[in-house]
């Protein structure tokens, strides 16, 4: 049963991001035309809350209830500029994210990898979106291509140029990849529960949006009984979650500067960043820890 529950969910999910998705993409062809663009832009957001409610709702409708612990600002603003810096385990960060924030924020706008781009339907219509796709290259790669150094950075700056034309919630998993003991190990990360972070694009974020930016939301993701699959959500086997989003300021010292020519100010923004990682990592601690305590 439960695995018929989960196909069910992955079928009709494909169908509604198929749907949806193909209206995007075409909406998106339509605003690439600079005098369209301010009169399609609302409808692209509305197709695309659209489809969040829709997978919500095929999602909850077929998967037996999860134990959510939500715990969000009060003060969140559906019509305001925010950045969120979730940690990442899994693709049900993203399916979660989007349930939580509906309606409580501005549609979320991911920096995704390049290779999503070519997954039917939703890389067309996250690239209607204009969603950035980042494709990440090895040091390796860059010596011997050194006119691909700065690509990602280029691509972000036209992004933020696009987010600045409506409400946006900018989620960036800054440690670019999803976190596994491995990867932890590999990188000799000094966190326990995260990657060493990546501060690049939330600084020319942070740079852009930084007149208009209501909050960043700094938020942990927590899975008690373990880090899901997608195919684990689909098929009712996530029991409890815990998404928690604290507000951060933005140093008023870090206001205002230029990440990509100062190198003193990427110094100073990295180790805000560090700090911001290490107070993240015993805030997953702490979760997990009272968790296990309640369980016990």
């Amino acid at each position: 049963m439960p695995l018929m529950r989960g196909l069910l969910f992955l079928v009709l999910s494909f169908v509604n991001t198929a749907f949806f998705g193909s209206l995007i993409a075409l909406l998106g062809c339509l605003a690439l035309v600079r005098s369209l663009r301010p009169s399609i832009l609302p409808y692209i957001n509305l197709l695309a809350e659209s489809w969040v409610w829709g997978n919500r709702t095929l999602l909850f409708s077929v998967i037996p209830e999860i134990d959510f612990d939500v715990r969000l600002p009060a003060s969140l603003n559906y019509q305001g500029w925010y950045l969120l810096l979730p940690n990442h385990q899994s693709w049900v960060d993203i399916v979660l994210l989007f349930h939580v924030c509906y309606k409580r924020l501005p549609f979320l706008k991911f920096f995704l990898k390049y290779e999503l781009l070519y997954v039917p339907f939703l890389g067309i219509a996250c690239k209607g979106l204009n969603m950035p796709f980042m494709k990440r290259y090895s040091h390796a790669y860059l010596e011997k291509h050194p006119e691909k150094k700065g690509q990602d950075l280029e691509v972000t700056r036209r992004a933020c140029a696009t987010f600045l034309e409506q409400p946006a919630a900018v989620v960036n998993f800054m440690e670019g990849t999803r976190f596994t003991p491995a990867k932890q190990l590999q990188q000799n990360s000094p966190y326990r529960h995260l990657l060493r972070p990546r501060a690049g694009g939330v600084g020319y974020v942070m740079n852009t949006l930084n007149q208009r930016l209501d909050a960043v939301l700094d938020i942990v993701i927590v899975y008690p009984d373990g880090v899901p699959t997608l195919v684990d959500l689909a098929c009712g086997r996530l029991k409890r979650v815990t998404i928690e989003a604290v507000v951060r300021s933005f140093p008023e010292h870090l206001q205002g500067g230029d990440y990509e020519n100062d190198a003193n100010y990427r110094s100073l923004f990295h180790q805000w960043i560090g700090q911001l990682w290490l107070e993240k990592d015993n805030r997953i601690d702490k979760l997990l820890k009272s968790h296990v305590v309640s369980h016990a």
